[in-house]
C-alpha cells in the first residue's frame, strides 16, 4: 500500500523553525505537489492500462465493465434499465 499524503505530513514546533530576516522572505518548508501526482489511479484505471499493454495477452476471464453513472439512464423506464445494463456489459 501506498503512505497517504496526511501520513507523510509531519507538524513543526514554531521554535524550530527559525524566523525570516528582515527583506526576506520566509522559508519554505515544503513544495506542493503537482496535481497529478495528488490523485493516486483507480483501480480500473490500473487495469485498463495493464488490458491495453498486453494486447491480445491479457487474461479472457478478466472483464473490465464500464462505470454507467445514474445519469445516463435519467430518461428510461425503470423496467428498461436492467436490460439497458446488460446491453452495456463486456461479452
Amino acid at each position: 500500500m501506498r503512505a497517504s499524503l496526511p501520513r507523510l505530513v509531519r507538524i513543526l514546533k514554531r521554535s524550530a523553525i527559525a524566523p525570516p530576516e528582515h527583506g526576506h522572505p520566509p522559508l519554505r518548508i515544503y513544495e506542493e505537489l503537482p496535481k497529478d501526482a495528488r490523485k493516486e489511479p483507480t483501480l480500473l484505471e490500473i487495469l485498463l492500462k495493464e488490458k491495453e499493454a498486453a494486447g491480445s495477452n491479457y487474461p479472457p476471464n478478466i472483464r473490465i465493465e464500464p462505470v454507467v453513472p445514474k445519469k445516463t439512464f435519467a430518461g428510461v423506464k425503470r423496467d428498461l434499465i436492467p436490460q439497458m445494463k446488460a446491453i452495456l456489459r463486456e461479452k
